[in-house]
């Protein structure tokens, strides 16, 4: 499960930490009630799907 850090008010920063293999899908619309992922309100904004992101092993890592 990713871990979830949001730091300040004015304008929040969130960090998302994932273990390798874990992919998310990460709101571009801002228009999710579920920010920062996605939940597929983009589809009433055009040209504004969501960025997937994997996380994978790094070169000699022993994961």
């Amino acid at each position: 499960m990713p871990e979830i850090v949001t730091q300040g008010t004015d304008h929040p920063l969130t960090t998302v930490k994932l273990q390798t293999g874990e992919k998310v899908a990460l709101c571009r619309c801002f228009a999710s009630k579920n920010f920062p992922f996605c939940d597929g309100s983009h589809k009433d904004h055009p040209g504004k799907g969501p960025a997937v992101v994997e996380a994978v092993a790094s070169a000699g890592s022993d994961d």
